[in-house]
């Protein structure tokens, strides 16, 4: 069965505080085909636009930004 980046996310239940839950994309950054099948997607939700600047506006989002910029 082919995997999906879902299937390389943490989730921790109830982390901050209960009802809330946590998805940690470390696993994500620490898998290179996670990592690479993350980029994969994100590259094809943007296969049709056109773009100058791509802007990572989350605390890890540069890891995601340079790849996608190339």
């Amino acid at each position: 069965m082919k995997k999906t980046v879902a299937d390389y996310v943490l989730t921790i239940p109830d982390f901050p505080e209960e009802g809330i839950m946590f998805r940690d994309i470390t696993t994500v950054l620490q898998d290179p085909d996670g990592f690479a099948l993350a980029i994969d997607e994100m590259q094809k939700v943007l296969e049709n636009t056109e773009f100058d600047v791509i802007a990572a506006a989350e605390s890890r989002g540069f890891v995601f930004a340079a790849p996608l910029a190339r």
